[in-house]
């Protein structure tokens, strides 16, 4: 004889194995997902790179149709110092792009002027 069920009782299917999701860190045609940091482009990302620049990504930009292997990114172009001095948006080959340190932004010691010691 069968146990009879709460009405709310939770379906035995809910607690099933579900089949795997995709892997975030790839797109459905294999090309790599970007996620956000500091990189560093050269020409293995983009021919338009013959001068390596240090950016630091904001986000990849998935409404966008692209060709096999290349995304569209917005990022923030680092200076020397890390410092951000423009925002552009970027189509590269996410596979080319090499992470990297953020420049570091060497801080002097401010000095003080007319300072009175004690003594």
């Amino acid at each position: 004889m069968p146990v009879p069920r709460p009405a709310n009782a939770v379906p035995a299917s809910r607690w099933a194995a579900r089949p795997a999701a995709p892997a975030a860190s790839a797109r459905p045609d294999g090309t790599p997902r970007v996620s956000p940091g500091v990189y560093l482009l050269t020409r293995e990302a983009s021919p338009q790179f013959a001068t390596p620049i240090t950016v630091r990504l904001i986000r990849e930009r998935t409404d966008l149709v692209t060709y096999h292997g290349w995304t569209w990114i917005e990022v923030y172009q680092l200076d020397a110092r890390g410092q951000a001095t423009d925002r552009r948006e970027l189509y590269v080959r996410p596979d080319g792009m090499r992470p990297a340190q953020p420049p570091s932004a060497a801080r002097r010691t401010p000095v003080r002027r007319n300072a009175r010691t004690s003594r």
